[in-house]
Order: structure tokens, then sequence, then C-alpha cells
């Protein structure tokens, strides 16, 4: 056999069996009525997801079996859209809207308390995501306030810090971000 005849042959039989697969979905109930924004996969079964109303969800079998977190205190009427997890008890949610209500939570014992570790201390502000190297060390990005981005790096005494001198990042007129993860 012809070598180009044999590899023209080899590429059918990939191609029409990669044609064939089919993605697998189960659909699985997470026993909630609110809206779901924000979901991370820590991994080996664990996965986070926050959304309306201080809502988060914690799973630690693959998603067959979603836990109802407790709501962190007075967040109860918050628009959780950013989560972050790092294992089955350790995990982050950031709340998006004007001023006071962008606040970030976290929880160390598998969402059963949480501490509130800062609030978005400027009232024209609003959280769009967060985002976690590791435990300790977070970034927020947030929507522009007189024309620059707020980026900050949350701390854990209820006060967060800008990076360098820098006062966030310039932004277009009438640019923003999207609150979702």
């Amino acid at each position: 056999m012809r070598p180009f005849f044999f590899l023209l042959m080899l590429t059918f039989a990939v191609i029409r069996g990669s044609a064939c697969a089919h993605a697998q979905w189960d659909l699985e109930d997470s026993h909630t009525t609110a809206s779901l924004r924000g979901i991370h996969n820590v991994g080996g079964g664990v996965a986070w997801a926050s959304g309306t109303n201080g809502t988060v969800l914690r799973t630690e079998d693959g998603g067959y079996l979603w836990q109802t977190c407790n709501v962190p205190p007075g967040a109860e009427k918050l628009d959780f859209r950013g989560v972050q997890g790092f294992d089955e008890k350790n995990a982050v949610v950031m709340s998006s809207g004007p001023g006071d209500q962008s606040r970030l939570y976290k929880t160390t014992d598998g969402c059963q308390t949480w501490k509130l570790l800062v609030t978005n201390p400027d009232k024209d502000g609003f959280w769009d995501a967060v985002q976690y190297r590791s435990r300790d060390h977070g970034l927020i990005l947030g929507d522009p306030v007189k024309g620059r981005f707020l980026v900050g790096f949350p701390r854990s005494d209820n006060s967060w810090s800008s990076p360098g001198n820098q006062e966030g990042l310039k932004s277009l007129p009438g640019v923003g971000g999207f609150a979702a993860e």
C-alpha cells in the first residue's frame, strides 16, 4: 500500500471515529432556586458554586449531591458572583453590587461558618471578579471608578491594597467589566 493512501485511510478512520463520539452529560439537581453565577472545580470531586440571595453550594462527589451552605452573616440579599475553592473545607466567595454590597467572605470549616474578609470601601465601586493564587494571595477586579479599573489585594484585616503605587488600570469611556465567573 502506498504511504499516501495509507495516511489518507488512517485520517479518514480517525475523523469517522471521532465523529461518532458523544459527550456524556448527567443532569444533577442542585436543590436550589437561586440563580447560580460562580463555580470553581477544585478537583478530586470537590467543587463550589455561588449565586443569588447569599447562596453557596458545595459538592465532594463530583456533583451528584450538592450541599447548601450556611449563608454568611448579613449576606441574605447579596449576589455571589465569584467563588474560589481550595479544598473541601476552604473557600472564598465574592458578592457583586454597588459600594458595600461588594464583599469577600471566607470559610475554613466546609461552609458552616463564614468570616467577612473585606467590604468594598468605594461607594461608587462594583466588584466583578476574584482570583486567588494561593489561600492567602488574592486579587479583586472591579468596574472603573473615575476612569480607572479597580485592582486590589484583599487583606485579612478587612482592608485591601492596590498593587504598587497605581490606583487602578486606566479605562476607556463607557467600558466596564462583567461580574460572573
